[in-house]
């Protein structure tokens, strides 16, 4: 992905290999789409380069404050907020990272770790053949283009967390 993030796509800020849905490979194992990031589906396996972790940094104080407790919505924030342009996402059609998190406070049904855990070695085990294919090819291509505003969920509202976040800013 780094390679044809590089040739064919230097626009793309985050490269993702999550999904939420557990999909079968089939023909996708070899297949990415490049368009808009979107917190709630491109939050896992996520990878960035050191331009987007620049990017990044110049709104610090701004991620650092935003009074949301979930990392990924303050990032969706900065895309229509501080960042120069919304964020272009290459994400793999076959998933090589899984959502197992069906338990829980945003949850009401059973949890059922094990069972979940089962069925995405089963896909592992399945798909094994396909999950480093030589080559990738991009099927689509999508404007980026920023998702409107949500209502913050709040729990990062203490400035002593926003203290702490902003002081990781030395460390780079």
């Amino acid at each position: 992905m780094a390679s044809l993030k590089r040739d064919q796509c230097p626009e793309c800020d985050i490269l993702s290999l999550g999904a939420y849905s557990h999909t079968g490979y089939g023909s996708k194992a070899n297949k990415v789409e490049a368009k808009a990031w979107r917190s709630t589906e491109h939050n896992m396996g996520m990878a960035i380069g050191r331009e987007t972790y620049q990017k990044l940094m110049e709104c610090t104080d701004t991620f650092c404050t935003y009074d949301d407790y979930n990392w990924d919505w303050s990032l969706q924030h900065l895309t229509v907020t501080c960042l120069p342009d919304f964020w272009k996402v290459m994400v793999s059609e076959a998933p090589r990272v899984f959502h197992a998190g069906d338990c829980g406070m945003h949850h009401k049904k059973a949890c059922m770790p094990a069972s979940q855990r089962a069925q995405i070695e089963g896909i592992l085990q399945s798909n094994g053949n396909q999950l480093f294919p030589k080559s990738l090819l991009i099927t689509k291509r999508l404007p980026a283009v920023g998702v409107p505003p949500h209502v913050k969920n709040g729990g990062w509202g203490d400035i002593r967390d926003h203290e702490l976040c902003k002081s990781y800013r030395r460390l780079q």
